[in-house]
């Protein structure tokens, strides 16, 4: 159950602002160890961060729609699937 204050503030609720720390926030390829900061591209198969150099768009059947989509997948991903 919430608090009564939490109750009444709750149409008055806004998000908190961005840290700006985050924005700059770094990360690594997973594949060539390239360091990047920022927003980072992460693959759907692993979920490993992955540079735009690694990153290839394929296309995907989903079975809940019907319907194929381009997921984004890093090169290792994209050569083990390749190799199946």
């Amino acid at each position: 159950m919430l608090p009564v204050s939490a109750k009444l503030n709750a149409g008055n609720w806004q998000p908190e602002p961005m840290d700006p720390h985050e924005a700059t926030s770094s990360w690594i390829c997973h594949i060539c160890e390239t360091k990047g900061s920022g927003e980072s591209l992460t693959c759907c198969n692993c979920f490993k961060v992955t540079c735009s150099k690694h990153l290839q768009h394929i296309t995907s059947y989903n079975r809940e729609t019907g319907l194929y989509q381009l997921m984004p997948v890093c090169l290792d991903c994209a050569i083990r699937e390749a190799l199946r």
